[in-house]
This record gives C-alpha cells, sequence and structure tokens, in this order.
C-alpha cells in the first residue's frame, strides 16, 4: 500500500532517520558526480530540425493539430487510410520520436519486442550473421534463440565491452552488430562510437537499444548506429500506462521495417500513441530526476554492510565509468547490485514495488537468478529508480534490507 512520506517517518524507525542522514550527507556528492547544478543532462549531439530546444520538441513535435492534445483517431480508416499501414495519431508521435532521435523516419510498434523483431526479420536471412552483446534484454535473447536462429542465423553472443573481441568476431563475415548501451539487467556499458566504428569498417550494420537511456540522455545515431530501437513502455512513455515500440534511423532502410510491420501486423494502438504524446512531454524533467535519485540509492547501496557490489556506470567504482563519461552526461535511472545472501526483502518494501518493468515515475525493483554466460552474478537484484523523494526511496529500502 502506498504511504506518503509523513507517515512514513512518523512510524520513528531507525532505519528511516538513518536514511536520510545519509540521503542529506550525499546530496553534495551526487550532484556533483552526475553535473554541475545549472547543467542540463541533455545529449552533447541533440539538434532540433526547427533549431529549437529539446523540451520545446518534446512537447510540440509532431503536434500540428489546434487541439491542446493530439486527437485519438480511433478508426480503422482515417482519411482514406486504413490503421494497420497508417494513422494520424501514430504517424504524429513518429515525427515526435524521430525528431528527438535526430532519425530521418520512424517506425512506431505495438511494443518493444515488435520493434526489435520487426527490425530484425527485416534484415536478417537465412545465411545471415548476427553479433550481440553477451547479456542483452531476456526476451530479446529468447528471440534469437527460439525464433532467429531457426531460420538458419548464426547468432553469436560476446563480451562487447572489450572491443578487442568485437574485433576478432567481425572477422568473419557479419551483417548486424546488436547491443544495448547499458545492458539489462546487468548494466555493462558498451562504447557506441568505438563498436559502430568497427562494425562499420566490418560492413556490418549497427543497431542498438536505446531504452534505457532515452534520446535526452543520448542520440546513438549521431555516434554512428544505424537504427535505433526502443521499448517506448519505459522511460518514454514513462507512467506505466501502456505498451508501444519505436524505431528510428534514415529513410530507406526504416521504410523496409515499416513494410515489416504492415505484414506482421504489429502497430502501436492509436490510444497508445496518444498517451506516449502525454508522457514524452515531461521526458527531460523525469530524466533528470531519475539520474540523481538513482546516484543517490547507488551512493547508498555501496555502504549497505548487506551489499557486495553495486552496479551503477554513474560510481567510478564501476567498470562502466570511464567509457560513459566519455558517451554521456547523465547516466540513467537504472542501478543494480549484487547482494552478500539471497535477496528476501521484497515483501517489506512499503513505497517501492516489486514489479518487473522500469522507466516508470514509481521505483521498481526485480530479481534475477544468476545466468554466468550473461554475466548475471548470484543474489543479483535490478532496481529503476523512479521520481519519488529520493530520501524515502532509501528509507524504505533501507528499512526492508535491514530486517531481512
Amino acid at each position: 500500500m502506498d504511504i506518503t512520506r509523513r507517515k512514513f517517518f512518523a512510524g520513528g524507525t531507525a532505519a528511516a532517520v538513518g536514511a536520510l542522514a545519509i540521503g542529506r550527507a550525499n546530496a553534495a556528492a551526487a550532484s556533483e558526480a552526475n553535473r554541475d547544478a545549472d547543467t542540463p543532462l541533455l545529449a552533447e549531439t541533440f539538434e532540433s530540425p526547427w533549431g529549437r530546444g529539446f523540451a520545446s520538441d518534446a512537447v510540440r513535435a509532431g503536434e500540428d493539430s489546434d487541439c491542446s492534445a493530439y486527437p485519438i483517431y480511433q478508426g480503422t480508416t482515417n482519411h482514406g487510410q486504413y490503421t494497420r499501414g497508417s494513422n494520424p495519431t501514430i504517424n504524429s508521435i513518429e515525427v515526435k520520436i524521430k525528431s528527438l532521435e535526430g532519425g530521418e523516419w520512424a517506425v512506431a510498434t505495438a511494443s518493444g519486442m515488435a520493434a526489435i523483431s520487426h527490425t530484425l526479420f527485416t534484415f536478417l536471412r537465412p545465411g545471415s550473421r548476427i553479433v550481440t552483446h553477451r547479456c542483452v534484454y531476456g526476451g530479446t535473447q529468447g528471440l534469437l534463440d527460439e525464433n532467429i536462429k531457426h531460420i538458419g542465423v548464426d547468432c553469436r553472443r560476446i563480451d562487447m565491452r572489450n572491443l578487442d573481441n568485437l574485433r576478432d568476431a567481425l572477422k568473419k563475415k557479419t551483417d548486424i552488430v546488436y547491443f544495448e548501451v547499458h545492458s539489462n539487467p546487468t548494466l555493462e556499458v558498451v562504447d557506441v562510437a568505438g563498436a559502430s566504428k568497427l562494425a562499420k569498417e566490418a560492413g556490418a550494420m549497427v543497431i542498438v537499444d536505446n531504452t534505457w537511456l532515452s534520446p535526452y540522455l543520448m542520440q546513438p545515431l549521431d555516434l554512428g548506429a544505424d537504427i535505433v530501437l526502443h521499448s517506448a513502455t519505459k522511460y518514454l512513455m514513462g507512467h506505466g500506462m501502456g505498451l508501444g515500440g519505436i524505431v528510428v534511423g534514415p529513410r530507406g532502410p526504416v521504410q523496409r521495417v515499416t513494410r515489416t510491420r504492415l505484414h506482421f501486423g504489429g502497430i502501436m494502438s492509436p490510444m497508445n500513441a496518444f498517451l506516449l504524446h502525454q508522457g514524452i512531454k515531461t521526458l527531460p524533467m523525469r530524466m533528470e530526476r531519475h539520474c540523481a535519485n538513482a546516484q543517490r540509492v547507488a551512493e547508498f547501496l555501496e555502504s549497505h554492510p548487506k551489499v557486495a557490489k553495486v552496479h551503477y556506470p554513474g560510481l567510478k567504482s564501476d567498470p562502466g565509468y570511464g567509457v560513459d563519461k566519455k558517451q554521456l552526461k547523465g547516466f540513467g535511472g537504472m542501478v543494480g547490485m549484487e547482494m552478500k545472501q539471497r535477496p528476501n526483502f521484497f515483501n517489506r518494501l512499503k513505497l517501492c514495488r516489486n514489479w518487473t518493468s522500469l522507466g516508470d515515475v514509481q521505483t521498481l525493483i526485480t530479481p534475477y537468478g544468476a545466468k554466468p554466460q550473461w554475466g548475471i552474478p548470484d543474489h543479483y537484484v535490478r532496481m529503476s529508480i523512479g521520481v519519488e523523494d529520493p530520501d524515502d526511496i532509501i528509507a524504505d529500502i533501507k528499512q526492508a534490507m535491514d530486517v531481512s
């Protein structure tokens, strides 16, 4: 059950009071680690097609109607176009997101997995080869293992943090190099520019899943990627309101994905496109808060006696810190931790949710079983840090862990 900050601290628990003190003590350090106080975390590569700021495009891009909210064209046919192929509400969200990602074309799909599957099935054929980072979203890995391989595609998984591994893998003809900037769920960091350069030199297409960072923190197309994917369900939607996916890139290749969407039928619903418009309007403010809160939580967890290791590239102790400092100004809202013993604190959480999604305004916490081949260690926990008061998030995690 949700509780207010006042009621939570009125309980008088030592854990809550201690967490508040820790939070205040770390506030200055967290701010310094992420940015100067007055400097936004927006990626320096952003360039508006209209010469505006990111926040202005997040609010206005694609919304050419005379309404305060872009209309929902719910009909199966609108202006003579059948919705499986084209719809004004869906088209408008594609304009918004392609402008934020710096692409020429965008395709809105029914979910993040629809974006991934439509894209991979567009560009892979029997005899093709795809090289991925060793750890990608479980749904993506399932698609590769259970569907893509079965049509005769060679799927190679490597640790792409070391670009020498990618260089060696590319000695064999490769069609696609695929990775997430921050791997799900381990937060392993891939050098986007470095990996893209090697792939291009080998004649491979680079597909990057940018779900965890959003176009506010990174535009992979400007760092050498060919196509960018999102589960728009997550940070772009931002409020746990609906499902969606997006594919962005050059006009020619992404129009091929549009054709695949027409055949597979995985188009975004008009209602979800409408909700996505509303979510993106607050994306800049939300990502600033997600990053600041995640930094605070990560620093708190580093000092907790039950935590063996914290995964967050904003920490100087994290292996990805050096790479991310070159390619990002903000490190995102996702935090991972390895606990010293099997975690069992989830049913004691009062504010945070033990749910499997991520990118929502509320903090969501998910346990994982060990998968050494993916780099997922024992007793691993993934945290999607929300936009609540950071003192409340820390106090809730602390009281739950301290009594477990």
